[in-house]
């Protein structure tokens, strides 16, 4: 019935976790037939979310908890960036993988409790491993429970590691609270109709919908009257594809993220803020549920973003020196006298893995989605502010090998347009997201050569630019960059 990776977890064992989940938002990542869920729940975790890829596994835990997705794998940081502990018991065969995402995926502040076979800790012998290691060694402890699945229904007969890792909190400053808690008053206006803006707009939809809520309860409370004696009750509906809503507080709850992410997508901040900023964004949403959808909020969300600017981006710049160089020796740039246990600037010259895939046409393909290529797009978003350029100006990479003259670009009709709204609905660019492997391309303010296992090769065009993104990291760790 179950696949040969399934191996329940004894209670013996998950009591030598000792796992504090008392008044905590857990994730349980590869939930099996729910034996930590069981426990977490019994232990007065405040909520339990679970994922499980086993379709019948998969059915049972969902009568146990919240199951959001089947494949770990799939899982983002934005689905998760409320939590506040991760306790899993994942695949031997491919545990740190799963551990890594774990970590890469848990918002900050976050504790990660894993268990997996021992050599996975103790043997480094593929790069997952290392940089499993590299991260226990900064951020986390180990331990050998030894042949402890010896006492379960499935046994290992290996020796069996524990893993906690405890992600920092880096960003004390932009926490989204301190909004307004009043509701925004109606203004009364000719004929009772608002002055039509698109912010107002939506906030009357929000409003206006959680009021036609009532009369959704109200129909749902006949139902149940109605057919209680033939047993038929619970009623809910579906908000998209899967969310069952019962409340109208559930309701209410999540039509404020949605209409959050609204606001955010209709702004086009992702283009203006780093990665790191918007999981914040997605934070406040999921946890800030008393703060009311208003006009004030929304404005108010505003302000802070660009009041602390300077911070957000002093961060990111750290965070993404960092995610090239802390784990990656020869992607640092070393001087003499440089303090490394605070940080590594970077190279001219550096590689990135997990950004490029094979595609369809016979060449390689920048993988925009769940990879390492959104660091890039966030130390690129840096350094346009530290240069002074606009973020709007750089396009995407996928254009790089587009043949492309002042006519504009050649697709694979045989035309040439100016723009995507001039292509027919069978053609497309000549070469769009299509890159040859180890040949040189430009985009932004570097040059770079891809390679189908998946890693990009970067160097900067201009040493200047190069400079100053170090001189600017150098500034934050207190040390001076001598003149070039």
């Amino acid at each position: 019935m179950f696949d040969k990776e399934f191996y329940p977890t004894p209670l013996e064992v998950i009591q030598s976790m000792q796992i504090d989940c008392n008044g905590k938002i857990v994730l349980e990542p590869s939930a099996g037939k729910g034996d930590i869920v069981d426990y977490l729940k019994s232990n007065d975790a405040k909520q339990v979310i679970a994922f499980e890829k086993q379709k019948d596994l998969n059915k049972i835990v969902s009568s146990k908890c919240n199951v959001i997705g089947y494949d770990f794998f799939d899982c983002t940081a934005e689905q998760i960036s409320h939590i506040n502990l991760i306790v899993m018991n994942p695949p031997f065969l491919n545990a740190d993988k799963h551990i890594l995402h774990a970590w890469k995926t848990a918002p900050e502040g976050c504790e990660i409790i894993a268990l997996c076979n021992y050599e996975t800790i103790g043997n480094s012998c593929y790069s997952s491993r290392k940089e499993l290691k590299s991260i226990i060694n900064n951020y986390g402890v180990t331990s050998n429970l030894g042949d402890c699945f010896s006492i379960a229904e499935r046994k290992t007969g290996i020796e069996v590691g524990l893993i906690k890792l405890y992600k920092p909190v880096i960003n004390d400053e932009s926490k989204f609270e301190g909004f307004f808690m009043d509701e925004d008053e109606d203004e009364p206006q000719e004929n009772g109709i608002m002055p039509f803006n698109e912010v107002r707009a939506l906030v009357n939809r929000y409003v206006g919908a959680v009021k036609v809520f009532d009369k959704l309860d109200a129909i749902k409370n006949e139902l149940t009257y109605i057919t209680s004696e033939l047993g038929i009750k619970d009623f809910s509906f579906t908000v998209g594809y899967d969310k069952k809503i019962t409340t109208k507080d559930e309701f209410s709850k999540h039509l404020q993220k949605i209409s959050w992410k609204y606001i955010f997508d209709k702004m086009n901040m992702q283009k203006y803020v780093t990665s790191g900023v918007m999981k914040d964004i997605n934070n406040f949403v999921e946890t800030q549920q008393n703060i009311p959808f208003t006009m004030k909020n929304i404005y108010k969300m505003f302000d802070i973003i660009i009041g602390t600017r300077e911070n957000t981006y002093n961060r990111a710049l750290e965070e993404a020196i960092d995610n090239f160089t802390k784990h990656t020796h020869e992607n640092r740039y070393n001087i003499e006298g440089w303090k490394t246990n605070s940080g590594y600037m970077l190279n001219k010259k550096f590689i990135v893995g997990w950004c490029t895939e094979p595609n369809y046409r016979g060449g390689i393909g920048i993988n925009s989605y769940k990879s390492n290529f959104e660091k890039l797009l966030d130390l690129t978003k840096v350094i346009c502010n530290i240069v002074g350029e606009n973020y709007n100006s750089i396009s995407s990479i996928e254009y790089s090998a587009c043949d492309k003259t002042d006519q504009g670009y050649l697709t694979t009709n045989g035309n040439r347009v100016l723009s995507r709204r001039e292509l027919n609905y069978s053609e497309n660019y000549v070469n769009y997201n299509s890159f040859d492997a180890n040949k040189w391309y430009s985009w932004g303010f570097f040059e770079f050569k891809v390679f189908k296992k998946g890693t990009m090769h970067l160097k900067f065009k201009d040493e200047r630019v190069w400079y100053l993104l170090n001189q600017s990291y150098g500034k934050l760790k207190g040390f001076s960059l001598p003149e070039i």
